[in-house]
């Protein structure tokens, strides 16, 4: 057996021993209130003449099964035309809005298209020659979201498996794949079978491969309906080779389980904490799948679920994977940034996420927000990367691929952890957890809740950025004080953090806070210098600068 076969063996019986460990504590979480009702609407159309599909209506069917077992009350449609299509969805608003406590499923299997940014199912009747005919024959996906809004109920699922190629036949093509990306209404999730701009098989099993995966994982018990969702998408892009992933957009505040309750057990965090930070200890240099995935399956939402995911990337690239990607969501407006290229010149908006890279510089500075003055001001520049941590200056400061803090030039550092992540999506959540270690060896414990709660642009010093809003409520876990974090991030053009407000609340009462914005960006010429390891901490250099982002 290789080193590396050991290694991954060892992995993953600790993996299995941490986990087991932990199961029980799973079951005895505690269950939320129940819901006032559960409403379904269910359509599967497959019967178009130019273009037929074998699996939606059984996948409609088992669907509508699925959600009868948990409790809802489901109108079923198959090979629906026009008219129908469009009574049964504003019948289903109706019947939120008048058990508007209820929680809602749409899920509708069948051909769908885009056109200039919007979303059509097409009905069993549609005859699509040319542009024109989608938004007249078709049944435009704002008709859904309209009447959710109306309902105002708190929780609605919108699930559309509606991303088949070609669904026109031999009348008519468009250059659009897919489904347009949108952004998930309030209170909504809403589940793509395959990213924004992609499309998926229909399958030559008894349902498609989305479904079936969906089928599966509705049935368990206790499962956040995040994480299910998290878990069809592993599951299908492995079955698939990276052919197809699912994608999701979601603005749920509170949990939903399809069975039993899904609430948190605070008391079992911190066990599941201090488990899964051994686990990932181990696993972030893992070079097979297969523990990294039992990983994610069990801690689809955990506090490491992100790194963890990142590495499965990795390991699946160097494999051969070729994964589909989501194309971009519409633009803010006219696209605007700062060149990041060393030539000067901006480069266009891809979708595709930037890596930090030797040579870059990146100057912030740090205002007070009580007293509104400026307290610092410090440039970093990208030494080496090595592994998966990002060197900057001589070495002393470090952080991870995505900016998480790991260790400062005065010697404090952090355990591993997911404040930035690599893949960003409006509404996703996740959590975070970390142990800072101070240069005289006391510990702070922290726990952030962390959310991507807008698309805004933004204008620094150092320019105007189509960015992401970051939004992170947490407190220290010694002294209790409150902590907020709001962070901006533009990860297409650059890793590093735009910018980063910082509060510190004690009996609800503003202690601290302060400001750090980037006021200068450089991609500059990457140096060249021979990798190598970390100095051990004994051996660093103390450059004395201010370390910008501390938690």
């Amino acid at each position: 057996m290789t080193m590396s076969r050991q290694r991954s063996t060892r992995i993953a019986r600790t993996l299995c021993a941490s986990l087991t460990l932990l199961a029980p504590l799973a079951v005895s979480a505690a269950a939320p209130d129940p819901v006032a009702g559960r409403i379904a609407l269910v359509i599967g159309n497959g019967a178009y003449a130019a273009a037929p599909l074998v699996n939606p209506a059984a996948d409609a069917r088992a669907i509508a099964e699925r959600l009868r077992e948990a409790g809802f009350r489901v109108t079923l449609k198959t090979d629906a035309p026009r008219r129908e299509l469009q009574d049964a969805i504003r019948g289903f608003g109706d019947a939120l809005a008048r058990d508007n406590q209820a929680v809602g499923v749409f899920y509708y299997a069948g051909h769908g298209v885009q056109l200039n940014w919007r979303n059509f199912m097409l009905p069993v009747d549609a005859r699509i020659r040319r542009p024109a005919d989608i938004a007249a024959q078709g049944v435009d996906v704002g008709l859904l979201l309209d009447s959710l809004g109306r309902a105002r109920n708190p929780l609605n699922l919108v699930i559309l498996d509606a991303c088949r190629d070609n669904p026109f036949g031999r009348d008519f093509r468009t250059d659009d794949r897919g489904l347009s990306q949108l952004d998930a209404p309030p209170g909504t999730l809403l589940a793509y079978a395959t990213a924004p701009g992609n499309t998926a098989d229909d399958g030559e099993g008894a349902h498609g491969l989305y479904t079936e995966n969906l089928l599966k994982e509705m049935k368990v018990p206790g499962a956040p309906v995040e994480d299910v969702f998290k878990r069809v998408r592993l599951a299908v892009r492995r079955a698939s080779e990276g052919a197809q992933i699912p994608w999701e957009s979601t603005s749920l505040e509170g949990d939903f389980a399809f069975v039993g309750g899904s609430g948190r057990d605070p008391s079992r965090e911190q066990k599941e904490f201090e488990a899964d930070l051994a686990t990932w200890n181990m696993l972030r240099e893992a070079t097979t799948p297969e523990p990294l995935e039992d990983f994610i399956r069990q801690r689809p939402s955990g506090k490491f679920a992100e790194l963890a995911q990142y590495r499965l990337d990795l390991v699946l690239r160097k494999r051969g994977e070729k994964p589909v990607h989501a194309a971009p969501p519409p633009p803010l407006g006219p696209e605007m940034c700062v060149p990041i290229a060393a030539d000067g010149k901006a480069s266009p908006y891809s979708g595709q996420t930037a890596s930090f890279r030797p040579g870059e510089r990146y100057t912030y500075r740090t205002v007070d927000l009580l007293a509104q003055t400026e307290t610092a001001r410090s440039t970093d520049t990208v030494l080496r990367i090595v592994g998966d941590e990002v060197l900057y200056n001589d070495g002393s400061k470090v952080s991870d691929l995505f900016g998480n803090n790991v260790r400062a030039p005065d010697g404090k550092r952090w355990t591993p952890y997911q404040f930035f992540i690599n893949d960003y999506a409006l509404g996703k959540r996740w959590p975070t957890q970390f142990i800072i270690t101070q240069p005289d060896g006391t510990t702070v414990g922290v726990r952030f809740e962390v959310r991507v709660a807008g698309r805004e642009r933004i204008t620094l010093p150092a320019g105007t950025f189509d960015s992401y809003r970051i939004e992170a409520r947490g407190f220290d876990l010694a002294s209790g004080a409150q902590l907020e974090r709001t962070a901006w991030v533009a990860p297409e053009r650059l890793r590093g953090v735009l910018a980063m407000e910082s509060l510190s609340r004690k009996g609800g009462t503003v202690v601290s806070g302060e400001r750090v914005e980037l006021t200068d960006y450089a991609a500059g010429v990457p140096p060249v210098i021979p990798a190598a390891k970390p100095s051990a901490p004994a051996e660093e250099k103390q450059d004395g600068r201010r370390w910008p982002f501390s938690y």
